[in-house]
């Protein structure tokens, strides 16, 4: 983990408790880029913006780089005032192919271990998964929408990790045991095709919530991870976040979801209307709350997967914070065979 590299894309809401959590724990070098300038609306979203500090105004590279390197001197900072060629305006970019193959020579270039994308739209977060793969990077994105948020990991086809077994009488001391982990890229997270298979078939992309019963889908709590879909359908849509007058169609959308999941009916008879009327009212805003927890989980599992030991996120986290629940589902990939 101390010689570990990891690129930290966007420095908006969640990058900054994933950033204090990541340098306290000591990783090698840490790489921030962010093409954007200090906001009065950033100094909400995080420590690394200070008004008494002259930070509006200032790039964000620029006015974080003091407060990130106070943490822990002994990791290396390397501050990008840019996003390319992982985000490009779109007047200046070139070919797709182009744009990914530049990804990838930057990821290989900079020995990078671990992307990790905030605050990024999902075509963002699809393309520049898709490069990290082509790398062999690991690759993480989180996104906080007011009260909720997400983490998605894909840690690449052949993920090891080892992990101690629970002792037991006959087994005081169980020894080391590894595992492995086959994960999915994020395009197939949103792929539909095979939603009408059951959670048993997960590596053909099968529902993680088809043939589950009640009591375990209310467990699962879907109704979260539901709305998370709908606000990245109306995203690509409408190119932009979902707004007020948004409500219905999101709605509609939601259901159209749970609905094509073959959710449970008994335990989700319905999306539930405060969640919907919550994302197209604050999917923009920062709760401080929200980001303290999801930054504090994306940093903790970023660590887990560098030093691949216990079992990381698999594959998709939903945080709740006023309902007090951070699911995970498992989209699209069998859970972890022996190694």
């Amino acid at each position: 983990m101390r010689s570990s590299t990891v690129l930290l894309l966007s420095l908006r809401s969640v990058a900054h408790e994933t950033i204090k959590n990541l340098v306290l724990a000591g990783i090698g070098r840490l790489i921030i880029m962010d093409d954007g300038v200090v906001t009065p609306e950033d100094l909400g979203g995080g420590f690394l913006f200070r008004e008494e500090d002259g930070a509006v105004g200032k790039l964000r590279t620029e006015a974080s780089s003091p407060q990130i390197a106070s943490l822990n001197p002994l990791v290396a900072l390397t501050a990008v005032p840019t996003l390319a060629p992982f985000i490009r305006n779109s007047q200046t970019a070139g070919a797709k192919v182009d744009s990914e193959e530049e990804m990838v020579e930057y990821l290989q270039r900079e020995k990078v271990d671990v992307v990790v994308c905030c605050d990024m739209t999902s075509e963002e977060v699809l393309r520049i998964d898709a490069a990290a793969r082509n790398a062999g990077v690991m690759f993480y994105a989180a996104g906080s929408f007011g009260f909720y948020g997400y983490v998605f990991a894909d840690l690449g086809d052949s993920y090891e990790y080892v992990f101690t077994p629970p002792s037991n009488p006959s087994n005081p001391s169980p020894s080391l045991q590894k595992k492995l982990l086959r994960y999915s890229p994020f395009s197939r997270l949103l792929d539909r095709s095979q939603w009408h298979l059951p959670h048993t078939s997960g590596a053909k992309g099968g529902s993680p919530y088809r043939g589950l019963t009640r009591s375990v889908t209310k467990d699962r709590t879907p109704g979260p991870t539901l709305g998370l879909l709908a606000l990245w359908e109306l995203e690509k849509v409408h190119g932009r976040l979902p707004l007020p007058e948004d409500s219905e169609e999101m709605r509609d959308v939601a259901e159209g979801l749970r609905r094509d999941l073959g959710v449970n009916e008994k335990a989700l008879p319905g999306v539930e209307g405060g969640m919907i009327e919550h994302l197209t009212q604050h999917a923009a805003h920062f709760f401080p709350p929200t980001l303290a927890i999801l930054g504090g989980l994306l940093a903790q599992d970023v660590l887990r997967a560098l030093s691949k030991k216990d079992k990381p996120i698999v594959n998709l986290l939903v945080l709740d914070s006023m309902g007090g629940t951070a699911n995970v589902s498992r989209w699209a990939m069998d859970d972890a065979v022996d190694g």
